[in-house]
């Protein structure tokens, strides 16, 4: 009995004995067994364990998670919501295991505990990110509305929306960042404007769509019938929760109907008669549709189901010269005139400057009138006249409609200077010009419809423009009636010059290889100052300043491809 007592008594020390060795040995290493994000740790340090985790997950794709709206779901990557793997804290939760629990000691001793991948959030990130999808998983409400379609307006009934519980999604994932799978809860969202709301908007609509006669009656003259269909009368309506005019619609409509119909009126001017003596040419009034008038009446006019017809008011449209007011041609007198080359220029260069100094010849500014160079030589269009040349656009010299037209508004605009009018609108060139030396800062450029030049008429009388060109030069003369004022126009002073900058290569597949095209020439820029004095009949004088800043321009050459080196034997 004594020996089997022994004998216990040794079994149970060598237990308890090996017991203590086991949890000494395991004092700072994770229990045998444990396995933590896919990694067998047990035996490891935390520290060690840490590594052996970091190490495996550098191998492994991050976890795909699926977020669910209803029927609707969005795979994304965890990454994407902020997850990072934490290596420390997973090896320390294995480490932690059977720390407090037999039962659990021994399940890892049987390798039954597996510590799963602990990972990091960023709440701000994932906050950020889940707003971001579930707006798209979202369904907004879609409003009943009025649609025109074959002739008829018609209801469409409204859709049902719903919006995402982002909160709740978002303290889910939080709390458990292992989730393959979030769901987003749903919230129903009403639409607003339903098909019982806009039944009735939609019938009195509809009882508009007819035919309607627009008649334009020439004061004293035609008749112009225009016939809107139903198809028209739709496109001037608005059809919502209210029923209303589409006005800019009508406004759009009203004017391509005034510029069919309208007649301009024409200013008195002189022209070349037989002979080559000016003569008076009458002036002819004209008329124009009263758009604002029409859109007023015909805004209320149309909501009447019983409208059928709509007379069109216009009014007449009185010349601005009268021929009563011009003096007699031969009662003008020579106010200014200024003369520039443009030899060397291209044919179409030279076919938009006589073209601008055609429309431009006999224009009359009345007193106190303004002299509108844009307006004086018409549309730069190739319907007018004008052809394809070089101008200056985007900082770049390229071809565009009416390259030319500058050494017309230059002349005038020194015949202008000169005459001792004041200038209300005067642009120069980016660069200096070539056709326009050897003034420098002496010019004006103008390019429709943002650059224009313009000038006050404050002499006593009517003045009208006469042009004279030959094949290199033109001149621009002033006539009107002198009040006895002097001007005298200094030399440019050059303020300060800035040498250009080396010249720009461009490679242009166009060409053929080694082919070499100048599109821009170098011009050094320039700082210019130009003092014109106005002495008057009473003695006061006027002194002005005209100022010029010309930008350094670079060359520009356009090259071909280069040739390939040949290949080495």
């Amino acid at each position: 009995m004594r020996r089997v007592w022994l004998l216990g008594t040794a079994g149970f020390t060598g237990l308890v004995l090996g017991w203590a060795l086991l949890e000494y040995h395991y004092q700072q290493r994770i229990y045998p067994g444990v396995v933590a994000a896919g990694v067998r740790v047990g035996g490891l340090t935390v520290e060690e364990a840490t590594a052996r985790i970091a190490a495996a997950g550098e191998h492994q794709a991050p976890p795909r998670l699926t977020l669910k709206a209803g029927d609707q779901s969005q795979e994304v990557s965890a990454t994407e919501l902020g997850w990072k793997p934490d290596p420390r804290a997973t090896a320390e939760r294995a480490f932690a295991v059977g720390r407090g629990r037999l039962a659990e000691r021994v399940a890892a001793l049987r390798g039954q505990v597996e510590v799963p991948l602990v990972a990091h959030l960023d709440a701000k990130a994932v906050a950020e990110r889940l707003k971001v999808i579930a707006r798209r998983l979202e369904r907004p409400p879609k409003d009943a509305r009025v649609v025109y379609r074959k002739g008829r307006y018609q209801v469409l009934p409204e859709e049902s929306g719903f919006q995402l519980d982002i909160q709740a999604a978002l303290e889910t994932y939080l709390r458990h960042p292992e989730l393959r799978t979030l769901e987003f809860f749903p919230r129903p969202v009403a639409p607003r404007i339903t098909a019982g709301m806009l039944e009735g908007v939609a019938a009195r609509a509809n009882e508009l769509l007819r035919p309607i006669v627009l008649v334009y009656e020439e004061p004293g003259g035609r008749v112009h019938r225009h016939t809107l269909g139903v198809d028209e009368v739709a496109a001037l309506l608005q059809v919502g929760e209210e029923l209303r005019v589409n006005r800019k619609g009508l406004s759009r409509l009203l004017a391509q109907f005034a510029a069919r119909h309208d007649r301009l009126p024409e200013d008195a001017r002189y022209v070349v008669g037989p002979g080559g003596r000016l003569e008076v040419r009458p002036e002819k009034d004209g008329f124009k549709l009263n758009q604002a008038e029409s859109l007023r009446r015909l805004e209320v006019q149309l909501l009447r189901p019983d409208l059928s017809e709509f007379r069109l008011p216009a009014v007449p449209k009185r010349a601005r010269v009268r021929a009563a007011d011009l003096p007699r041609p031969e009662e003008l007198q020579l106010l200014a005139e200024a003369t520039t080359t443009y030899a060397g220029s291209s044919p179409e260069r030279i076919a938009n400057v006589h073209a601008a100094a055609r429309n431009l010849d006999g224009y009359v500014v009345p007193p106190g009138g303004i002299f509108d160079f844009n307006q004086a030589v018409g549309s730069i269009t190739p319907e007018n006249g004008f052809k394809e040349a070089l101008v200056i656009s985007g900082g770049r010299t390229v071809k565009g409609v009416g390259g030319g037209v500058c050494q017309v508004s230059t002349t005038a605009f020194r015949a202008l200077y000169q005459a001792g009018l004041p200038i209300i609108e005067r642009n120069p060139h980016a660069y200096r010009v070539r056709w326009y030396d050897p003034i420098v800062g002496y010019d004006a450029a103008v390019y429709q419809p943002y650059l224009n030049l313009r000038a006050r008429n404050d002499t006593p009388g009517p003045m009208v423009v006469r042009t004279a060109y030959t094949r290199s030069s033109l001149t621009v003369r002033l006539y009107g009636i002198p009040d006895g004022r002097k001007v005298t126009v200094s030399p440019p002073v050059i303020l300060s010059r800035t040498p250009h900058p080396p010249p720009q290569y461009i490679e242009d597949p166009s060409l053929r290889p080694g082919e070499v095209k100048q599109v821009d020439w170098a011009v050094d820029g320039f700082r210019t100052r130009i003092t014109r004095t106005i002495t008057r009949p009473d003695g006061s004088v006027e002194v002005h300043e005209l100022h010029s800043n010309f930008r350094p321009w670079r060359a520009v050459y356009l090259v071909g491809p280069k040739v390939p080196e040949a290949a080495a034997d």
